[in-house]
């Protein structure tokens, strides 16, 4: 994966990646609007570490923060 910095274009992962994400613990799970989102491309508004130290990002127009591990910088 490439570097995510803020301002920089991202691509939201595929449906499929989101929907697999739904099973995991309380917190680390998609919000329902983030969904729609899936396989989107956006800009990175925003940075923050979360809990545990993960990388959590804030995208324009897309609703919540977003782990890392579901954007891809392009």
């Amino acid at each position: 994966m490439k570097q995510v910095h803020v301002g920089s274009r991202v691509r939201i992962a595929d449906t499929r990646t989101l929907a697999s994400a739904l099973r995991a613990p309380a917190g680390l799970r998609p919000e329902p609007g983030q969904m729609l989102w899936a396989g989107r491309s956006t800009t990175v508004a925003g940075y923050r570490r979360g809990t545990g130290g993960a990388s959590l990002y804030d995208l324009k127009d897309a609703p919540g923060l977003w782990p890392e591990a579901w954007l891809d910088a392009i």
